[in-house]
């Protein structure tokens, strides 16, 4: 599996869409070669003190190459 870091964030690269993995509607793909997927966990947990958020280590981007 490919993987490249785009704004900090690492994203998986892939021919077809992963099993499990949904086309991401909330934010677009940072490149236009590719549709944004993701496995559908959410991004952030809220259970720290106060409700702060914090990343969920769960959580995965897929990048799936659009057939041209």
């Amino acid at each position: 599996m490919e993987t490249v870091t785009l704004n900090g964030i690492t994203y998986e690269v892939h021919d077809t869409p992963p099993e499990g993995f949904i086309p991401c509607r909330d934010a677009a793909s940072p490149s236009g070669r590719h549709t944004l997927y993701s496995n559908g966990v959410p991004r952030y947990l809220f259970d720290g003190p106060g409700g702060r958020g914090r990343i969920n280590p769960a959580h995965r981007w897929a990048l799936v190459k659009k057939n041209e």
